[in-house]
């Protein structure tokens, strides 16, 4: 059984070795760290969701937008899934990704939800998340709801969240840029 998975990736590798296009559509299709990184915590977030661990999603959450929800400046029904009467997520899936600046990214996902007060199924429904590198990971910042990847313009994005990217995440983001964005 071993000899027959180590003999199927031995072959693999030689196609894609023997094909060059390949190897070039491989690496056209590499998604950035950054865009890996935020998708992998948007999964988190979105499991927790699934599960209704709200102190799990609360710790995904960027404290700047949960300070927004305590203080009326967001709309509950986007982010906080929490409360009472809000649609169910049931199951998701990623749709698109998009990193913005550094340390910004925007997901897309269409959602299954289940809704108490109509007794009915939502499908696939499109939202976009806005993640924002901060405390040395990725946290969600907001859910616009209804929206795809298309609808978030990046300037839209720049102007209405100063400040949730860490000024650490930004030095070495300018760091990286000085250096041609390659690693030493």
């Amino acid at each position: 059984m071993v000899a027959a998975l180590v003999l199927a990736a031995v072959s693999a590798a030689s196609a894609i070795e023997k094909s060059p296009d390949a190897s070039v559509q491989m690496l056209l299709h590499e998604e950035p760290p950054d865009v890996f990184l935020a998708k992998a915590t948007l999964q988190q977030y979105l499991s927790r969701v699934v599960r209704k661990d709200w102190d799990g999603v609360r710790r995904l959450t960027h404290p700047k937008a949960l300070a927004a929800l305590e203080s009326g400046r967001v709309r509950s029904r986007d982010l906080a899934r929490w409360d009472e009467g809000e649609p169910e997520l049931k199951t998701f899936r990623f749709i698109g990704a998009h990193e913005v600046a550094p340390g910004v990214v925007l997901v897309q996902v269409g959602e299954d939800t289940y809704s108490p007060e109509a007794q009915g199924m939502s499908l696939d429904d499109a939202s976009v998340y806005v993640l924002f590198k901060s405390r040395g990971g990725f946290l969600v910042g907001d859910r616009k709801q209804g929206a795809e990847l298309s609808d978030v313009s990046d300037r839209f994005v720049r102007a209405r969240y100063p400040g949730y990217v860490d000024g650490q995440a930004q030095a070495q983001a300018r760091r990286e840029a000085s250096r041609g964005g390659r690693h030493r």
